[in-house]
């Protein structure tokens, strides 16, 4: 049954509610010598359990701030597992932190790339499409971009311009600075090469941002 406009507020309201309750529990642990850590990954699995797609009568805003609570939550959970040694844990909630601050970077990604590259080697021997319809939101990336011969030279115009937005270049950034936390993690359970592929993929982000400096 789909849900209606009542119910998606009330879904977003409960969902703020229990996340200030969560945190308010952990700062109270704090303060009796007790660690927050439970309570963080509570938050971080309430936030991962909601729909999959944004219940459709959020609004971007109420979408935006989700994903920003998100990860934070992740990155706090990250944070409180290196603090604790928990080095393990903090590998997974930094992996996890990096896929959803990936979407942040919008063009800049290079998993998108990856996928723009793949997506140009399938379509050069594809039949041509009939449909001329071109979907792009908030969520589209580049390899999504499909259509008519219309459609495909305004891919490759995005594509080639690069143009990003302030919110993607400080996601790029945030990206990776937890990329660097996973190099040290990796680092410290002595696993040198996963530290080293780290290494070389920082300096290639910031190889891509400089280009648009």
């Amino acid at each position: 049954m789909a849900s209606t406009f009542e119910q998606d507020q009330q879904l977003f309201t409960d969902t703020l509610l229990k996340l200030q309750i969560y945190s308010a529990l952990a700062k109270e642990n704090i303060q009796n010598g007790k660690a927050p850590l439970p309570l963080v990954a509570q938050s971080c699995s309430l936030l991962d359990n909601l729909p999959t797609r944004s219940p459709p009568h959020w609004t971007p805003e109420q979408v935006n701030l989700i994903n920003s609570l998100k990860m934070n939550a992740w990155a706090d959970l990250a944070d409180e597992c290196i603090r604790t040694n928990d080095l393990i844990q903090a590998e997974a909630s930094l992996q996890r932190l990096s896929a959803l601050q990936d979407t942040a970077t919008g063009p800049l990604s290079l998993r998108n790339k990856a996928n723009r590259q793949r997506d140009r080697r399938a379509n050069s021997s594809a039949p041509a499409s009939n449909d001329s319809t071109l979907h792009v939101n908030h969520h589209t990336t580049l390899s999504s971009i499909s259509g008519s011969s219309e459609g495909k030279s305004e891919g490759k115009s995005v594509s080639t311009t690069m143009e990003i937005t302030k919110e993607q270049r400080q996601g790029t950034a945030d990206l990776i600075q937890t990329w660097d936390k996973l190099r040290q993690v990796y680092n410290d359970m002595g696993q040198q090469e996963m530290a080293n592929n780290f290494v070389k993929r920082i300096a290639k982000m910031r190889e891509r941002l400089n280009d648009l400096q």
